[in-house]
Parts: C-alpha cells; structure tokens; sequence
C-alpha cells in the first residue's frame, strides 16, 4: 500500500469514495434537479480548492487503485479552504443557485466544527466498500495521526456519518 497525496488524476475513484462518506449529506447540501453530488465533488476536486481539492486529499493506493481517501486539515487550513469552497460552489450552480446550496451547506457547520487550536481534522474518508473490515482505513488513520504528533498536533477530530 502506498499513501499519498491526491493527483487529479485519481478523480473516478476519489470522488466515489468521497461520496460514500457521507451520501446524504452530500446529496442534501449538492444535488439539485439539475446537478449530483458527484458532480460538485467532481467540480471540487480538480479545481484544487476546497476541503475536497485534490492537494488536501490523502489516499491509499494498493495495486493501482485508490481504495481509501480522506481530507486532512488544521485551524489555519480550514479558512482558506472554506473559501474555495464558497467559490467552487458559485462556479458550480451560479449566483443565484449558489445561493440555496450555501443555505444548504450552513447546515453542516452545527456537526462539522473548525479545527481548534493543535487539532488535525479529518473529513471524507472512505474506504472501497470491498475492502472495508480489513485495516485499510487504520493504515491511513495510524500514518496520519503518527505525522500529526511528531509535527505537534495535539488532537485528532473527525466527522462520521451514523451509517459510516
């Protein structure tokens, strides 16, 4: 296995596994009659900003594939992240449309707060569902916790959705 910063050309398999991480919220904040929530992560992910841009997602790669992934960020990350994401959200449904997503997604701030002081945070991980159950995901959550210390973070936060 080898963990990794993303590359936009892990986008298919990324954006799938994101997606698994939290379908209904996803699809609440993002789909509309006329848009998926793949298509925002999507969106997200290559443009290279926001929690989902692809230079803050980790993933684990075993014999070619992305099977595990995950977005890892601080108190002073999280701003500047946030901020791609409002503009990736304008970009992606439009002024007046990006309006009733950010309503949407204001949602999310009573469960996912911003990292406190000394905090790594970890949002969207996933794990390919056939692989789930055999140490994938602990791989990645051992790696990342054990840089976090050295580097001295003090806690380590995640979200999880209740069918994760």
């Amino acid at each position: 296995m080898i963990i990794r910063q993303a590359a936009p050309t892990d986008v298919d398999q990324v954006v799938a596994l994101m997606y698994s991480s939290g379908m209904e919220l996803y699809d609440f904040m993002f789909s509309t009659q006329s848009h998926h929530a793949h298509d925002y992560i999507r969106l997200e992910f290559l443009s290279g900003r926001g929690l989902c841009g692809y230079p803050n997602v980790t993933v684990v790669e075993r014999d070619g594939d992305v099977v595990a992934t995950g977005c890892f960020y601080d108190r002073h990350a999280y701003p500047v992240l946030v901020a791609g994401g409002l503009a990736n959200l304008l970009a992606f449904f439009g002024l007046r449309k990006g309006f009733g997503a950010l309503a949407r997604s204001r949602h999310v701030s009573s469960v996912m707060k911003p990292p406190s002081r000394g905090e790594l945070y970890l949002a969207n991980f996933g794990v390919a569902p056939a692989l789930r159950g055999q140490g994938i995901g602990s791989v990645l959550l051992s790696e990342k916790i054990a840089a976090a210390r050295h580097t001295g973070y003090r806690r380590f936060g995640l979200d999880v959705a209740d069918n994760n």
